[in-house]
């Protein structure tokens, strides 16, 4: 692209490539979050995702009101696509948050300040504080990737790769001319490096034990076991949202308005799973005391997005509304409000999710031009929960 001048049209063109960076480097994220085996990285990656679409949904609003009818339509869509699909061929966690954010971030955030200085401070200035906001966003998310470098890449291998992988990352983006003039041909990645996406396991890190199967609930009526068995349920709502991820990346030729959507509905789980981990700790206890279960993130990665998708939205959490209602219903009569009111939480954010199933699912079955009803699918899903999971509550519900 040539340098921003006061010409609107490319102004203009500048923000489209913006809008399309924020939101493939959330479905970046995205992809890598089962792939993250630190646990309160795997919640930084969720919430760093839903904040860049909400940077691309301001910025597609800007867009319409410079008068661009289809902001996802523009001269580097295709370029700015294998951009960021080399940059997922990171073969350690250490190596992607270096490229994703010490490399790309930090690229876009220069192409920010680049348009601050030059855009007009009268004719643009709508779109002067929405790309302030958004470079104080990214440079907190930088601050976060240096703080988690310094304490995961601290021996001389990790630095190695970490610092390869970083200049590799730095080539792509200058070579590409994303941003600025390229400088050449697009860099291949170092020899043997492959995508790793999607990945088959969710990873955990060295604190905490791994089982396939969930754990049996007890009686309602002896609270501090149910509590302490809901809340641990809560904190395994991780794999939800690694599953949501990996169709994130996944998912093909869907609106931009899905990957919208799916990134909240994302950013929710990792909220729920937090919520859980915070109540637990407020009952006395720690998350690492009690095995992490990834059986139901194994099995439904052996599905396409579309079914993945409907697994979860249109069965596991249609059919857990009666459960959370009962368990709701019984902290009020126990008095224990703070448990009640995190479960009302939950389903008010449940009920968006499968709405937004409803509204999807139709959507994915074009995308992956199935001739099928969506009734169709959703009985394959139900299927599917009743053979495979390893969740004795989902089972519970599907009898």
């Amino acid at each position: 692209m040539t340098d921003p001048s006061s010409s609107s049209r490319e102004l203009t063109a500048r923000l489209q490539v913006f809008q399309a960076t924020e939101s493939w480097c959330a479905r970046l994220f995205a992809g890598w979050i089962p792939g993250i085996p630190n646990w309160e990285a795997k919640h930084s990656l969720g919430l760093h995702l839903w904040q860049n679409l909400q940077i691309a949904r301001d910025l597609r609003t800007r867009l319409w009101e410079l008068r661009v009818s289809q902001p996802d339509r523009f001269e580097v869509a295709d370029l700015l696509e294998t951009v960021i699909r080399r940059l997922a061929c990171a073969q350690h966690d250490t190596e992607f948050i270096a490229g994703a954010y010490l490399g790309l971030l930090r690229a876009l955030c220069d192409a920010f300040r680049h348009y601050l200085k030059h855009a007009h401070a009268t004719w643009d200035e709508p779109s002067l504080p929405l790309l302030e906001r958004a470079l104080a966003q990214h440079e907190s998310q930088i601050e976060w990737a240096e703080a988690f470098l310094r304490e995961e890449a601290a021996t001389a291998e990790h630095q190695h790769l970490v610092k390869r992988w970083n200049q590799y990352a730095s080539d792509l983006l200058s070579a590409s001319g994303l941003f600025s003039e390229s400088t050449g041909d697009l860099p291949d990645p170092p020899p043997a490096y492959e995508c790793l996406l999607p990945f088959p396991e969710a990873k955990r890190d060295r604190r905490f034990k791994t089982q396939l199967h969930g754990f049996e609930r007890p009686d309602p009526d002896d609270h501090d076991a149910h509590a302490i068995w809901q809340f641990l349920n809560y904190t395994m709502e991780m794999q939800a949202a690694e599953t949501l991820a990996s169709v994130l990346w996944e998912a093909r030729d869907m609106p931009w308005e899905f990957h919208y959507d799916l990134g909240r509905h994302c950013y929710d789980e990792c909220r729920h799973s937090r919520m859980g981990e915070e109540r637990l700790n407020e009952l006395g206890h720690q998350l690492a005391e009690f095995p992490q279960f990834t059986g139901n993130y194994a099995w439904r990665q052996l599905y396409d997005p579309l079914r993945r998708y409907g697994i979860l939205t249109c069965v596991i959490e249609q059919d857990a509304f009666a459960l959370k209602h009962e368990s709701y219903k019984k902290y009020i009569q126990q008095d224990d409000t703070r448990s009640a009111e995190a479960i009302l939480y939950d389903i008010i954010d449940e009920t968006m999710h499968v709405r937004w199933g409803v509204k999807w699912l139709p959507e994915l079955i074009k995308a992956q031009g199935e001739d099928i009803t969506v009734d169709h699918v959703v009985e394959e899903c139900r299927r599917a929960v009743a053979e495979n999971s390893l969740n004795p509550t989902q089972r519970a519900c599907r009898r």
